[in-house]
């Protein structure tokens, strides 16, 4: 889909909330299964490639922006095979029961249907599968991209809290970047979620435009990322399945082995 400018006018993000039923669920597992798929239909050697990792970019984007949500509960599992490790999903996402919070989750899904003028949410999926660079660590990376605009880069669609996006668009940001999306697309919103200004931003300006007054760090972010990276490298031995978690509020990294393999 190639995005045009939005020329609608205000939006509200409420319409058709009474019929939404949210049934999203992390895919996990089977996601990791589809982009080994895709790298071995790509006959693309990892090791030829020096890849040390290969990965959701969900799971890098929750690692480091952790720094600014401390009581944000992650886990994830990790396997080594090849001396490549596998990060995997290890959680499903719970859906909201409150009301606040089920809005909250259409609103963004909504807006991304009626920027891209996609109906049905299965459509606007679209997946980049980048080789990627973190400090030392060359990565294979699979993460959701919504449209191209006219030049043909990448876009990321999002919603914000027009009072917040200073802070918010930190974690876009992450997002946008860990998978070569060049582009950002944010709708501000009201507390009520209407619309009222749409703002494209360039992934590469966003830090020195907005780290300073959203109180956080590109580089920081990522800093953290190479070290809990650094850190599975060390201690995750050949053949085994390991699970990582933060949890309890605290930057508490766990890492605890099983003798089982979830990649064969």
């Amino acid at each position: 889909y190639t995005y045009t400018p939005y020329e609608g006018g205000r939006i509200n993000l409420n319409v058709g909330f009474e019929e939404f039923i949210d049934t999203h669920e992390n895919e996990g597992h089977s996601s990791l299964e589809e982009l080994r798929t895709w790298i071995r239909e790509k006959a693309f050697d990892l090791e030829n490639e020096n890849i040390s990792f290969v990965s959701k970019r969900g799971i890098l984007i929750n690692i480091g922006y952790s720094l600014y949500k401390p009581n944000d509960d992650w886990s994830f599992k990790v396997c080594r095979k090849d001396n490549v490790l596998y990060l995997s999903d290890d959680r499903k996402n719970e859906v909201p029961t409150r009301e606040y919070l089920r809005r909250a989750s259409y609103w963004c899904t909504n807006f991304e249907r009626i920027i891209t003028g996609k109906a049905d949410e299965d459509d606007i999926l679209s997946y980049l599968v980048t080789k990627f660079k973190i400090g030392d660590f060359q990565c294979i990376l699979a993460g959701e991209t919504d449209c191209k605009d006219e030049d043909g880069n990448f876009m990321k669609i999002k919603e914000a809290n027009s009072r917040y996006y200073s802070e918010k668009i930190g974690r876009g940001w992450l997002q946008a970047y860990l998978c070569g999306n060049q582009k950002l697309l944010y709708g501000l919103r009201d507390n009520r979620g209407y619309v009222n200004e749409i703002k494209e931003e360039n992934v590469a300006e966003v830090p020195n435009r907005y780290e300073q007054q959203g109180n956080w760090s590109a580089s920081s972010m990522l800093g953290f990322i190479e070290s809990v990276l650094k850190y599975l490298q060390d201690n995750v031995p050949e053949g085994a399945t390991c699970s990582l978690r933060q949890n309890n509020g605290r930057y508490l990294l766990h890492l605890e082995c099983e003798n089982q393999v979830f990649l064969r």
